[in-house]
């Protein structure tokens, strides 16, 4: 009999490693850069984390960047706002408290010295190359998409200071021991408690579409008689179709020897 029952174990939350592609001399934010998607998830799911990221990011931002000589260098002002807007500015903050990193596209005046713009990037989109031998990161890449890199196909970009080209990007992130590519957020230990947030209220949502019934049991004989490979298949469709926070109140369909009422 014990043989029969088996546990479904339920994967914890383990943060994704980085993937060093050496052949293509680029590095990842966990498969297909998608740690980054991971905590937008987190952020659109839970909303204590979003009110508590948003906050953040307009507390940064305040009233914006100001300047005690505006008055008296106006055009050096004006030049300054040219350079750097308000929106890209906003969407700079938030990356940063989101992310805890920020991506920025550098592009140069025509006389290769002076700035022209400073555009926002997608932290998500923009991924460093190798360590060159000065352990020095002098080159990024940026795909549209980088779980399709076939479909958009990544660019790379010289880092900032490091070239003489017109359009060069620089990230920006603090300084954490151990960590040369990318900077985890501040709030990395709480992400497990911003998940549970989300699957908490999804699991009330569901339970209440289902007519808040506690679930069914129905138990058909004869279930013991199945094959160890049956067993795995039936095994694999609970975890594919009842397992998680969606499925509250459905059915559970057990498979019991012949001596088993229904």
């Amino acid at each position: 009999m014990a043989d029969n029952i088996r546990l479904i174990q339920l994967n914890n939350y383990i943060r994704p490693k980085i993937e060093e592609n050496k052949s293509k001399n680029w590095v990842l934010n966990g498969r297909n850069n998608g740690f980054y998607q991971y905590l937008i998830d987190r952020y659109n799911g839970s909303p204590t984390n979003s009110a508590i990221i948003t906050s953040y990011a307009d507390m940064i931002y305040g009233k914006g960047i100001k300047a005690r000589n505006a008055q008296t260098k106006i055009e050096d002002w004006a030049k300054f706002k040219t350079i750097l807007k308000d929106e890209d500015l906003r969407k700079i903050i938030s990356d940063f408290a989101l992310f805890n990193e920020f991506s920025m596209q550098i592009i140069k005046a025509k006389n290769g010295k002076d700035l022209a713009t400073i555009k926002h990037l997608p932290k998500e989109r923009v991924a460093p190359a190798l360590e060159n031998e000065d352990e020095e990161i002098d080159l990024y890449w940026y795909c549209r998409d980088w779980k399709n890199t076939n479909k958009y196909k990544p660019d790379d970009f010289s880092a900032f200071g490091y070239s003489n080209d017109t359009i060069e990007i620089y990230v920006g992130k603090p300084y954490k021991a151990g960590k040369t590519y990318f900077s985890d957020p501040d709030y990395l230990a709480g992400l497990p408690y911003c998940e549970m947030e989300e699957e908490i209220s999804n699991y009330y949502v569901n339970h209440i579409k289902n007519g808040l019934s506690f679930g069914y049991i129905i138990n058909i004989p004869d279930g013991n008689s199945m094959t160890d490979d049956e067993k795995d298949e039936l095994e694999r469709k609970i975890k594919d179709k009842l397992a998680g926070s969606s499925n509250a109140g459905k059915f559970v369909i057990s498979f019991n020897g012949r001596d088993a009422e229904i």
